[in-house]
């Protein structure tokens, strides 16, 4: 254990079986840098898993082929053993001629034969044939090309297929007590997708396209999707789910906005009021605002009477406190004045975006605003 223990602490302080370094940038080299440095620590204190992961990390910023040996030891040291012989394995084929090669190799035996008996069979196959095969991130390695076959514990796992000219084909495996599993993966010409933008006002919605889930709102990329019709669905704890069949254009962009209020949305049809949520979003916001103002204002006051107290008592004012006096006033006035102006604006975009079904309804009253000639004024004054 000592032996390999100073194995270890050799492997971070030397790249093993590296040609001469390359220059790196600073800001990669300084990330690369602190994960080593966070595995290391973690390493110290035996957080094994953890000091793997770190140090993942820092093979994801430069990958340096002796960081697969560290990640391979400290998931054995995590007693992780599927995860120690795949990193294992990752090393003896990225360093060919490291001088632990051969001990390497023989531990990756051992381990396996520890979990001789658990181990799947995994068949893999593309159509077209060729693509890269790569188990739940590319970061993780390429396995090899399709059709190939490898050995996988019982587990949940991803298995995506990459080709040139094509789109990057993923599919959701479980494998259970089963001596072999079939895999096959289709995958799509670039020539026929085309980019669409899903634009949805509600975090956490969900995003399904011909029946499939792609994932939770929001969505920071384009999904790409296959030309052609498709129909799309989104689903909102709260709301009526939103449905429309689009029409996918290939080589080319296009933006869906999805709005939940009203039935407009399952027609597919355009425009006119009826029922917009962003009015609602605006006041919303204005009387946030509102509310902000009265609490400075508040505050204010609150520090307007002591100052007074002080006065009356001939005791020495803070010139601080006086500054702090002006600027909660000047803050209160500034929420006030915004609030106002948004619920305004708010109430106007309501009243000219409702349905017709909705003349009747006569003005919401302005939020305690109180109507003036020539407008609605909602103001805090004081002097310090």
């Amino acid at each position: 254990m000592k032996r390999r223990f100073l194995g270890f602490l050799l492997v971070l302080s030397f790249p093993l079986g590296q040609s001469p370094a390359q220059p790196q940038e600073t800001g990669s080299d300084e990330a690369y840098q602190a994960a080593k440095k966070r595995a290391a620590q973690a390493f110290n204190n035996g957080e094994f898993e953890e000091a793997a992961l770190f140090f993942k990390e820092a093979f994801d910023v430069q990958p340096r082929g002796n960081l697969l040996y560290n990640i391979g030891f400290c998931f054995e040291k995590a007693n992780n053993l599927p995860n120690a012989v795949r990193f294992y394995q990752r090393f003896v084929e990225a360093m060919p001629s490291d001088p632990k090669r051969g001990a390497v190799q023989e531990k990756i035996n051992e381990i396996k034969l520890q979990l001789k008996d658990l181990y799947v069979t995994v068949n893999v196959t593309s159509n077209p044939p060729g693509a890269l095969i790569f188990i739940d991130a590319k970061s993780n390695g390429v396995m090899g090309k399709a059709p190939l076959s490898f050995e996988l514990l019982p587990g949940v796992y991803h298995i995506l297929a990459e080709l040139e000219g094509y789109e990057l084909a993923k599919k959701k495996i479980t494998l259970e007590d089963a001596r072999q599993a079939q895999v096959s993966l289709s995958l799509v010409s670039s020539a026929r997708v085309g980019s669409v933008t899903f634009v949805i006002p509600l975090r956490g919605a969900k995003l399904l396209v011909d029946g499939e889930l792609l994932g939770l709102s929001p969505f920071a990329e384009p999904q790409r999707l296959k030309q052609g019709a498709r129909k799309v669905e989104v689903i909102a704890e709260g709301q009526k789910p939103w449905r429309r069949e689009i029409q996918v254009k290939a080589g080319q962009a296009q933006r869906v906005e999805v709005s939940f209020a009203g039935d407009e949305a399952y027609s597919g049809g355009g425009g006119g009021g009826g029922g917009s949520v962003w009015p609602w979003v605006t006041m919303g916001t204005g009387g946030a605002l509102l509310l902000t103002g009265g609490f400075f204002g508040l505050q204010a006051q609150s520090l307007y009477g002591q100052l007074e107290d002080k006065r009356d008592s001939d005791q020495l004012i803070a010139p601080q406190d006086i500054d702090t006096g002006n600027s909660r006033v000047s803050t209160a006035n500034i929420l006030l004045g915004a609030g106002s102006v948004i619920v305004t604006g708010g109430l106007v975009w309501w009243f000219f975006d409702r349905k017709p079904s909705d003349s009747a309804v006569d003005a919401l009253p302005l939020l305690g605003l109180a109507p003036q000639d020539g407008g609605a004024r909602f103001q805090l004054q004081g002097a310090f």
